[in-house]
Protein backbone atom coordinates (compact mmCIF):
# COMPACT_ATOMS: atom_id res chain seq x y z
CA UNK A 1 0.00 0.00 0.00
CA UNK A 2 3.20 1.96 0.59
CA UNK A 3 4.53 1.50 -2.57
CA UNK A 4 1.28 2.46 -4.48
CA UNK A 5 1.08 5.75 -2.93
CA UNK A 6 4.64 6.67 -3.40
CA UNK A 7 3.98 5.57 -6.78
CA UNK A 8 0.76 8.18 -7.08
CA UNK A 9 2.42 10.97 -5.41
CA UNK A 10 5.33 10.21 -7.93
CA UNK A 11 2.56 11.12 -10.99
CA UNK A 12 1.59 14.04 -9.32
CA UNK A 13 4.43 16.03 -8.36
CA UNK A 14 6.74 14.71 -11.44
CA UNK A 15 4.10 14.38 -14.57
CA UNK A 16 0.39 15.48 -13.16
CA UNK A 17 0.82 18.48 -11.70
CA UNK A 18 1.79 20.34 -15.30
CA UNK A 19 -1.29 19.06 -16.48
CA UNK A 20 -4.02 20.17 -14.42
CA UNK A 21 -2.86 23.91 -13.84
CA UNK A 22 -2.94 23.87 -17.25
CA UNK A 23 -6.35 22.78 -17.44
CA UNK A 24 -7.11 24.69 -14.64
CA UNK A 25 -6.45 28.00 -16.34
CA UNK A 26 -8.09 26.76 -19.58
CA UNK A 27 -11.20 26.16 -17.16
CA UNK A 28 -11.52 29.37 -15.57
CA UNK A 29 -10.77 31.43 -18.88
CA UNK A 30 -12.31 30.56 -21.57
CA UNK A 31 -15.56 30.68 -19.74
CA UNK A 32 -14.50 34.42 -19.17
CA UNK A 33 -12.97 35.33 -22.22
CA UNK A 34 -16.35 34.20 -24.68
CA UNK A 35 -18.87 35.82 -22.46
CA UNK A 36 -21.12 33.08 -20.44
CA UNK A 37 -22.79 35.58 -18.75
CA UNK A 38 -27.00 35.15 -19.87
CA UNK A 39 -26.43 32.77 -22.26
CA UNK A 40 -29.02 30.71 -23.38
CA UNK A 41 -28.81 27.18 -23.40
CA UNK A 42 -28.02 26.82 -26.84
CA UNK A 43 -24.79 29.30 -26.31
CA UNK A 44 -23.92 27.47 -23.05
CA UNK A 45 -23.61 24.02 -25.17
CA UNK A 46 -22.03 25.72 -28.26
CA UNK A 47 -18.87 27.04 -25.63
CA UNK A 48 -19.05 24.43 -23.27
CA UNK A 49 -18.27 22.07 -25.76
CA UNK A 50 -15.76 23.50 -27.89
CA UNK A 51 -13.56 24.13 -24.29
CA UNK A 52 -14.35 20.68 -22.23
CA UNK A 53 -12.85 18.04 -24.76
CA UNK A 54 -9.55 19.73 -24.62
CA UNK A 55 -9.25 20.02 -21.08
CA UNK A 56 -9.86 16.88 -20.75
CA UNK A 57 -7.42 15.91 -23.37
CA UNK A 58 -5.05 17.88 -21.51
CA UNK A 59 -5.43 15.96 -18.36
CA UNK A 60 -5.08 12.28 -20.48
CA UNK A 61 -1.68 13.60 -21.53
CA UNK A 62 0.80 12.18 -18.56
CA UNK A 63 -1.09 8.75 -18.52
CA UNK A 64 1.58 7.19 -20.20
CA UNK A 65 4.31 10.06 -19.73
CA UNK A 66 6.01 8.31 -16.57
CA UNK A 67 6.82 5.02 -18.91
CA UNK A 68 8.68 6.54 -21.17
CA UNK A 69 11.56 6.81 -18.67
CA UNK A 70 14.13 4.36 -17.79
CA UNK A 71 13.99 4.11 -14.31
CA UNK A 72 10.19 3.52 -14.27
CA UNK A 73 10.81 1.22 -17.33
CA UNK A 74 13.11 -1.06 -14.73
CA UNK A 75 11.04 -0.17 -11.65
CA UNK A 76 7.54 -2.01 -13.44
CA UNK A 77 9.86 -4.80 -14.59
CA UNK A 78 10.92 -5.68 -10.81
CA UNK A 79 7.29 -6.84 -10.65
CA UNK A 80 6.90 -5.87 -7.54
CA UNK A 81 3.17 -4.55 -8.03
CA UNK A 82 1.19 -4.42 -11.25
CA UNK A 83 1.48 -2.32 -14.06
CA UNK A 84 -2.22 -1.92 -14.85
CA UNK A 85 -2.65 -0.72 -11.04
CA UNK A 86 -0.14 1.80 -11.34
CA UNK A 87 -2.53 2.60 -15.04
CA UNK A 88 -5.55 2.47 -12.90
CA UNK A 89 -4.11 4.77 -9.86
CA UNK A 90 -2.95 7.56 -12.63
CA UNK A 91 -6.34 6.97 -14.12
CA UNK A 92 -8.01 7.38 -11.38
CA UNK A 93 -6.00 10.87 -10.28
CA UNK A 94 -7.05 11.52 -13.91
CA UNK A 95 -10.83 11.68 -13.46
CA UNK A 96 -11.33 13.09 -10.26
CA UNK A 97 -9.28 15.68 -11.36
CA UNK A 98 -11.72 15.95 -14.76
CA UNK A 99 -14.58 15.86 -12.36
CA UNK A 100 -13.86 18.71 -10.19
CA UNK A 101 -12.90 21.16 -13.09
CA UNK A 102 -15.85 19.86 -15.04
CA UNK A 103 -17.66 21.06 -11.43
CA UNK A 104 -16.08 23.87 -11.49
CA UNK A 105 -16.40 25.16 -14.90
CA UNK A 106 -20.46 24.40 -14.56
CA UNK A 107 -20.94 26.27 -11.47
CA UNK A 108 -18.88 29.33 -13.42
CA UNK A 109 -21.68 29.31 -15.96
CA UNK A 110 -24.21 28.95 -12.61
CA UNK A 111 -22.44 32.14 -11.21
CA UNK A 112 -22.74 33.95 -14.67
CA UNK A 113 -26.90 32.87 -15.03
CA UNK A 114 -25.96 31.20 -18.04
CA UNK A 115 -28.89 28.67 -19.03
CA UNK A 116 -27.73 24.79 -18.36
CA UNK A 117 -28.92 21.90 -17.29
CA UNK A 118 -26.55 20.90 -14.21
CA UNK A 119 -26.46 16.81 -14.77
CA UNK A 120 -26.71 17.03 -18.43
CA UNK A 121 -23.77 18.95 -18.59
CA UNK A 122 -21.32 17.09 -16.93
CA UNK A 123 -22.06 13.76 -18.34
CA UNK A 124 -21.72 15.54 -21.69
CA UNK A 125 -18.21 16.87 -20.81
CA UNK A 126 -17.19 13.77 -18.87
CA UNK A 127 -18.32 11.31 -22.05
CA UNK A 128 -16.24 13.84 -24.51
CA UNK A 129 -13.30 14.22 -22.26
CA UNK A 130 -13.20 11.06 -22.16
CA UNK A 131 -13.72 9.67 -25.95
CA UNK A 132 -10.68 12.43 -26.40
CA UNK A 133 -8.59 10.89 -23.54
CA UNK A 134 -9.38 7.53 -24.76
CA UNK A 135 -8.04 8.27 -28.60
CA UNK A 136 -5.19 9.49 -27.09
CA UNK A 137 -4.50 6.47 -24.98
CA UNK A 138 -5.14 4.27 -27.93
CA UNK A 139 -2.50 6.80 -30.24
CA UNK A 140 0.10 6.00 -27.68
CA UNK A 141 0.04 2.89 -26.70
CA UNK A 142 0.62 1.78 -30.64
CA UNK A 143 3.01 4.54 -31.21
CA UNK A 144 4.48 4.66 -27.76
CA UNK A 145 5.25 8.69 -28.56
CA UNK A 146 2.98 11.48 -27.34
CA UNK A 147 3.24 13.34 -30.56
CA UNK A 148 1.92 10.58 -32.59
CA UNK A 149 -0.51 9.79 -29.61
CA UNK A 150 -2.05 13.82 -29.86
CA UNK A 151 -3.19 12.92 -33.61
CA UNK A 152 -5.96 11.12 -33.59
CA UNK A 153 -7.63 12.96 -30.61
CA UNK A 154 -7.31 16.36 -32.16
CA UNK A 155 -8.23 14.88 -35.82
CA UNK A 156 -11.46 13.82 -34.84
CA UNK A 157 -11.90 17.28 -32.63
CA UNK A 158 -10.92 19.15 -36.44
CA UNK A 159 -13.62 17.15 -37.86
CA UNK A 160 -16.33 17.65 -35.53
CA UNK A 161 -15.34 21.35 -35.84
CA UNK A 162 -15.55 20.83 -39.74
CA UNK A 163 -17.31 17.99 -40.80
CA UNK A 164 -20.47 18.11 -38.43
CA UNK A 165 -22.55 15.18 -38.02
CA UNK A 166 -22.79 14.62 -41.83
CA UNK A 167 -19.49 12.04 -41.50
CA UNK A 168 -19.06 11.41 -37.52
CA UNK A 169 -22.85 10.88 -37.34
CA UNK A 170 -23.11 9.44 -33.59
CA UNK A 171 -19.57 9.56 -33.11
CA UNK A 172 -20.14 13.61 -33.78
CA UNK A 173 -18.36 15.46 -30.70
CA UNK A 174 -21.14 18.51 -30.37
CA UNK A 175 -24.20 17.31 -30.03
CA UNK A 176 -25.00 19.10 -26.44
CA UNK A 177 -27.52 21.62 -27.39
CA UNK A 178 -29.64 18.91 -29.21
CA UNK A 179 -29.48 16.88 -25.59
CA UNK A 180 -28.39 13.54 -27.73
CA UNK A 181 -28.06 11.08 -24.77
CA UNK A 182 -27.53 8.46 -27.04
CA UNK A 183 -23.96 9.91 -28.62
CA UNK A 184 -22.67 10.82 -25.30
CA UNK A 185 -23.45 6.94 -24.05
CA UNK A 186 -21.49 5.75 -27.31
CA UNK A 187 -18.63 8.59 -26.73
CA UNK A 188 -18.75 7.03 -22.55
CA UNK A 189 -18.96 3.30 -23.85
CA UNK A 190 -15.92 3.78 -26.53
CA UNK A 191 -13.56 6.09 -24.38
CA UNK A 192 -13.46 3.76 -21.64
CA UNK A 193 -13.17 0.79 -23.81
CA UNK A 194 -10.40 2.21 -25.65
CA UNK A 195 -8.66 3.12 -22.35
CA UNK A 196 -9.08 -0.54 -21.65
CA UNK A 197 -7.18 -1.81 -24.78
CA UNK A 198 -4.72 0.59 -24.14
CA UNK A 199 -3.84 -0.33 -20.81
CA UNK A 200 -3.76 -4.07 -22.30
CA UNK A 201 -1.14 -2.62 -24.98
CA UNK A 202 1.22 -1.27 -22.63
CA UNK A 203 0.61 -4.37 -20.34
CA UNK A 204 2.09 -6.81 -23.23
CA UNK A 205 4.70 -4.52 -23.35
CA UNK A 206 6.29 -4.81 -19.86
Amino acid sequence: MEILAKVSTTFWRFHFYPAVIAALLLTLLFPTFFGVANASFVQSAAIYERFSPLIGLILFLPLYLPDISEETTLLIKTKRFAYVTILVLRFIQIILVLLLLTCGCLAIFEYSNATIEFDRFLFSGLANALFMGGLYAVGFSFSNQPIAGLILPLGYYVASLFTGDKYLKIFYLFTLSEKDTASKLVLFFCGTLFIIISFLIMKRRT
